[in-house]
């Protein structure tokens, strides 16, 4: 979102990203022939400007509705997912942009009035200005100054849910209701399960993506994948599964304003759904937040 609203002002602007395809926890996967949407599962609307953004995609044929409400309960507020997945929409994002995925940055380097870069595989970029969009903690780690004291204090205090996610394929339905999903909020071991093929972006029958809560996350956090998914999946009858750890997956202590500006030698602008709110629509917000503050520091 931010690299957009940069390219729309004249402003050249390079995205880096570690994994390899855009998007973070917007995240869908083939597997076993189905497709799971394992990380994020929908977004809202209640913002006017992100309003602007989806009525775009949909009549793109990229998002569609999928319902207005889980566990048989609607609240006025529609769940859209992608059409193909919930990463089509960052990977429709992308276009036009110059993004280099696989390319993860170990040091962010203050060089004057600019950024120097360094990546794991030796290569050295410079920018003018930087946006960083990854968790907070994995931010701090990454610059090779300390922000002021009162800086530094406001983002230590950002903190971040962990989440384990389960793929898997099963021999019987789940038995979910409609839409096929069930959304457990508060509920340990599974806060999240739903069936990938009724949400309309898997062919395969019973493909369902399931979510641990926090508490269970955190205690099994370091134990084998067998042993995990064996708690995930009892009672079902499966026949393969995968799982996936978000080490941040949700924050849980956010920062209020929409993104953050660190004092620094050159402009260094911090965002994500850690800013303002979480969600989606937090995360897109902020980056447009983000585009806008940075051009006024250019």
């Amino acid at each position: 979102m931010a690299a957009q609203q940069l390219r729309l002002a004249g402003i050249s602007a390079i995205v880096l990203d570690k994994a390899n395809r855009p998007g973070g926890r917007m995240a869908t996967r083939p597997f076993e022939g189905a497709l799971f949407d394992y990380g994020a599962q929908f977004f809202t609307v209640r913002h006017e400007r992100f309003a602007a953004f989806q009525r775009a995609w949909q009549a793109k044929g990229l998002v569609k509705v999928w319902s207005n409400g889980f566990n048989n309960q609607q609240d006025g507020h529609p769940r859209f997912i992608g059409q193909a997945g919930i990463n089509a929409i960052p990977a429709h994002l992308a276009h036009g942009i110059d993004l280099r995925c696989g390319v993860k940055v170990s040091h962010i380097i203050a060089s004057g009035n600019q950024w120097t870069l360094e990546t794991d595989f030796d290569e050295t970029l410079t920018a003018d200005a930087l946006i960083v969009t990854c968790p907070v903690p994995q931010t701090l780690a990454l610059l090779d100054f300390d922000p002021i004291e009162a800086e530094r204090l406001a983002l230590e205090k950002i903190e971040y849910e962990r989440c384990i996610a389960v793929m898997a394929i099963l021999e019987e339905p789940a038995n979910l209701p409609e839409p096929g999903a069930l959304q457990m909020p508060n509920a340990e071991p599974i806060s999240w399960i739903s069936d990938n093929q009724r949400k309309g972006i898997s062919t395969v029958a019973n493909s369902i993506t399931i979510h641990a809560g926090p508490k269970f996350s955190m205690d099994n956090w370091e134990k084998n994948a067998e042993e995990v998914a064996e708690k995930l999946l009892t009672g079902y009858k499966v026949s393969a599964w995968k799982l996936h750890r978000w080490k941040y997956s949700k924050p849980s202590v956010m920062h209020e304003d929409r993104c953050f500006v660190v004092t620094a030698p050159a402009p260094l602008v911090l965002a994500g759904d850690a800013f303002g709110e979480a969600r989606i629509e937090g995360a897109a917000l902020s980056g447009l937040s983000a585009a806008e503050r940075l051009q006024a520091l250019l």
